[in-house]
């Protein structure tokens, strides 16, 4: 377990010295059951910690009814009656808009980003890897790679695993999502985690970050390993450029959609 209560009053007041937005990141390499229960639980503690957050969702793609990202980057549509609640977050199409600041591949692409959150604010990107890679490849930022108990998910999560490793020289966080705690269940689990962290040793010679994570049913209580994980991602996320030349979400935004779950969002 992380030393969540030792480190969270030191982490916060260094971070609370930062401004801007930053980065964090989130794999999407097609095992929602342990991906989404995943990211869930992390906005919950970043939202619980004050920020305001904002997940660009590139599963999903901007269409006229549901604009996204994309729109954002057009810097059109704009609406000024669009208001943020800090006990939600924000989850915004952004497949488009993705692939867009990739055809650029540069970092210097990300800048956009700064100008269209809030300052405070922390932007997940979940996407998949070879979108991914463009973006942040050489940060040091700390991509989540979710994994469940099921062998696809053993076989996706060690192809995105080989080519953040290769390509994009980032060493994520595998995390296991326990969803059901008892004893057969749990020992799958830890197999499946151990097997793919062994595999990052064997064939890539990484030796990687490994946490398992129980998926919370309800929001009632926080998970203290979340809290930590959290912290721990922030302290390493990517600063994003927060010039003054477009406006801020806080605002100006399109109108989307304001959530306090993933349920329905995919």
């Amino acid at each position: 377990m992380l030393e969540h209560h030792a480190s969270q009053a030191e982490g916060l007041l260094r971070l609370a010295s930062q401004n801007g937005p930053r980065m964090l990141a989130v794999v999407n390499h097609g095992d929602e059951h342990a991906e989404l229960p995943l990211l869930w639980q992390l906005c919950l503690a970043l939202v619980g910690f004050g920020y305001a957050v904002t997940v660009l969702d590139a599963t999903t793609q901007e269409s006229e009814a549901n604009p996204g990202l994309a729109d954002l980057l057009e810097n059109a549509h704009w609406h000024d009656n669009a208001s943020r609640d800090t006990s939600a977050w924000m989850v915004i199409p952004a497949e488009t808009g993705i692939q867009n600041l990739c055809a650029l591949y540069s970092q210097k692409s990300l800048r956009q980003l700064g100008h269209l959150f809030p300052q405070e604010g922390v932007v997940i990107l979940y996407c998949k890897v070879e979108w991914m890679i463009p973006l942040i490849a050489y940060t040091g930022i700390e991509p989540l790679l979710a994994v469940s108990q099921s062998r696809t998910s053993l076989i996706t999560s060690y192809l995105a695993l080989k080519r953040l490793l290769i390509a994009g020289k980032l060493k994520p966080t595998i995390v296991n999502m326990i969803q059901d705690q008892s004893h057969a269940l749990r020992v799958l689990d830890q197999q499946t985690f151990r097997n793919l962290s062994d595999c990052a040793k064997k064939f890539l010679d990484q030796d990687v970050k490994a946490l398992s994570i129980v998926e919370q049913l309800d929001g009632e209580h926080q998970n203290d390993d979340i809290q930590s994980l959290a912290l721990r991602l922030m302290e390493n996320a990517l600063p994003l450029d927060n010039g003054n030349t477009l406006p801020t979400l806080n605002s100006h935004v399109p109108h989307f959609r304001q959530v306090d779950h993933f349920a329905g969002s995919h």
